[in-house]
Order: C-alpha cells, then structure tokens, then sequence
C-alpha cells in the first residue's frame, strides 16, 4: 500500500538516514503514538505545509503478517478510542498498525474542556464522533516498520 508522511525537511533527512523511529511521534494523537502516514497525498502536503520546511514522504507498506486495526467510519467504537488516546488514558493495543478517519482540529478544545472538567468522557466521545477530517494510518510496532520500504522524497 502506498502511504504518504508529511513532515519538514529535517525530520525527512533523518528517516532517510536513519529509519523510522515510532518512539519519536507526539503523545496524545488519535491513535496513540506512532508514525502517522495517509494514502492521501493531499494530506501529507496539508500536514507538511504546517511547518517551515515543508516535505513529503513516499513509501509502500507491506500489510502481510501485521495486525491491524481499521475503523472504515467514525463510529462509537472509533470515537472511544481516540478519545482516550487524546486524553492519554490506557489504551490495550495489540495493534501493529491502525487506520481510520482523523478526527477534527476541533478535539484540543474538546481536550481543554475536558480536562477543565466541562465535558464528560461521554460528551467527549459523542463531539469526536461529530468532527472528522482526512484519512489516517498510525504504525505502532517495530514489526510494522520493518514491513515499511521504498521511502522517497515526493517534490511538492
């Protein structure tokens, strides 16, 4: 499968160099911390764009003999989970990749409220369920980054 990572210049030059490093993802993400990709070019160049130094990563991802977790549409299920993993509650991942739709921009401020205590973990999950934007994958396990070939710079 063809996946896209946007990121800046930088941070492109060292998986070049040095691989994916999945430890070096942000906390607090949809899916946990991982190396986020999407098969949408368009929001790898999005998500590139949002730095100073905007790059855009190809590669294939070998699926064979992962486990993964899909979630083809916001439901109930999707929305616990990336609640929780936003709110940086336990999440039992099993999981060598995980895909689905990203949630809204908008979840900060449904972290802020939370956690000011203006919103429930109910009310959490119902406002995620409302607010998607774009196509994610997250790879989670060194296993995952080994079925990870061909990354190339995409000119953007």
């Amino acid at each position: 499968m063809k996946l896209y990572h946007g990121t800046d210049l930088f941070s492109a030059e060292q998986i070049l160099q040095k691989g994916i490093d999945i430890s070096a993802g942000r906390k607090g993400l949809d899916f946990g911390t991982g190396f986020y990709v999407t098969p949408r070019l368009t929001q790898a160049i999005i998500w590139a764009k949002g730095t100073l130094a905007p790059c855009v990563l190809s590669m294939e991802l070998d699926e064979d003999g992962l486990i993964i977790k899909g979630f083809d549409k916001p439901n109930k299920e999707w929305a616990e989970f990336v609640v929780r993993n936003r709110l940086r509650l336990p999440v039992c991942v099993d999981y060598d990749c995980v895909y689905g739709p990203m949630a809204d921009y908008g979840v900060s401020r449904m972290y802020a409220k939370y956690m000011a205590n203006k919103l429930t973990v109910e009310q959490a999950i119902e406002k995620v369920r409302q607010d998607t934007n774009g196509w994610q994958w997250v790879v989670l396990t060194e296993r995952a980054v080994k079925n990870v070939h061909d990354i190339r710079k995409v000119e953007i």
